[in-house]
């Protein structure tokens, strides 16, 4: 299960700018779980995406 929150296929780097209070709970869970704060951000992006669908172009909904 551990797995599978490790971020597996090709990597692309992106700059964010988050709130201050959400990268400080993203580094905190980081400490915490022994997970980088890439690895957290890769799921919660996953799963926002996933249940998020309305933020897609309608030609993008299947991809």
């Amino acid at each position: 299960m551990r797995d599978d929150y490790k971020v597996n296929g090709p990597t692309q780097k992106l700059t964010l700018e988050l709130e201050k209070k959400v990268a400080e709970k993203l580094k905190e869970m980081s400490e915490y779980k022994k997970l980088t704060e890439s690895d957290i951000a890769n799921i919660a992006l996953k799963r926002f995406i996933s249940t998020h669908k309305d933020f897609l172009p309608p030609n993008r909904l299947n991809n």
